[in-house]
């Protein structure tokens, strides 16, 4: 057998009985988180990280209550002429204390506590109202979908039931999923993103290249676009020798035999751009063209009038 086991051991901090079997439930967790099949004890680290998440969960609670975590919008560009496709919705939360905290510094606990799903429906939400002046420069804002949100039956309905209450036309919302979120769900998945398709939203892989990279999915799923993952671009150079190049010009071949769109994430510098283009890519994001920024720096940026 290959258990993984968490320990604790009594300490003056357990008051309950209870508590000794929080602890070591939590100690369960890391060892699951480690790889399985171990045992971890849970001791003054797994005590803090444990206080740190709770103070996390409680701020992240009040922030959602109080609208902190908002979407910054990252424009989708044409390599060749600029000009602005879409943009990509990437949650930020705009924390009162500690400023503006990428998803990287709460995710995670976000997921651990279930309340990703309730952050999200906020960030659609804001998407929605924010849409219609995003059009005056842009054709669709893309949003991103939770493993979570595929595993709900009516999570198609409720997204279209939205966009409805909004006046959002389908044709402007673009929907992004992982390898992950099809590898958890796969029968309801396709089942949601068929009905979301048929509705006449596109659907993008995110970070293509990074999971499996199965191409049952490519032609398994109703998808229109491949987003190659920024992993693949940091090495990117126009040396004929470099393996990162071969690589990309294959996933774009792939890409254009199968009619897909394909949209290269994290371009950072000319040199990348330049490289991308050569191979055949026509559209991308990155720092190099515009970082992610709230609705009203857009705004002001390109002189649109906000709701």
């Amino acid at each position: 057998i290959s258990p993984s086991i968490g320990i604790a051991i009594s300490h003056d901090r357990h008051k309950e009985p209870d508590e000794i079997l929080r602890d070591s439930d939590i100690a369960l967790y890391r060892s699951k988180e480690q790889g399985r099949n171990r045992y971890t004890f849970f001791d003054d680290a797994l005590h803090q990280s444990s206080i740190n998440t709770l103070i996390i969960e409680g701020e992240l609670r009040r922030g959602l209550v109080r609208n902190e975590i908002l979407p910054h919008y990252q424009a989708i560009f044409n390599l060749k002429s600029k000009k602005i496709l879409g943009f990509e919705a990437l949650m930020r939360w705009n924390h009162p204390e500690r400023g503006l905290l990428m998803p990287m510094d709460f995710s995670d606990i976000a997921k651990e506590t279930g309340l990703i799903e309730q952050i999200d429906w906020q960030i659609y939400e804001q998407v929605c109202r924010d849409l219609p002046i995003l059009l005056g420069i842009a054709d669709y804002i893309s949003i991103n979908v939770s493993p979570r949100h595929l595993g709900h039956e009516n999570f198609a309905n409720r997204l279209l039931s939205l966009m409805a209450e909004y006046g959002v036309a389908p044709s402007n919302l673009h929907m992004e999923v992982t390898e992950d979120a099809l590898i958890e769900h796969p029968e309801l998945g396709l089942k949601l993103l068929t009905q979301l398709k048929l509705a006449g939203i596109k659907i993008s892989l995110d970070d293509f290249g990074t999971g499996y990279s199965s191409f049952s999915y490519l032609h398994k799923y109703p998808l229109d676009c491949l987003k190659i993952d920024h992993s693949f671009i940091k090495t990117l150079t126009n040396n004929p020798d470099d393996k990162t190049i071969h690589l990309v010009s294959a996933i774009h071949a792939l890409g254009m035999s199968l009619g897909l769109e394909m949209i290269v994430e994290g371009i950072e510098t000319d040199d990348q751009c330049h490289c991308l283009q050569n191979i055949g890519f026509s559209n991308g994001q990155g720092y190099l063209f515009a970082a992610p920024n709230a609705i009203e720096e857009i705004c002001n940026t390109f002189k649109l009038t906000s709701a």
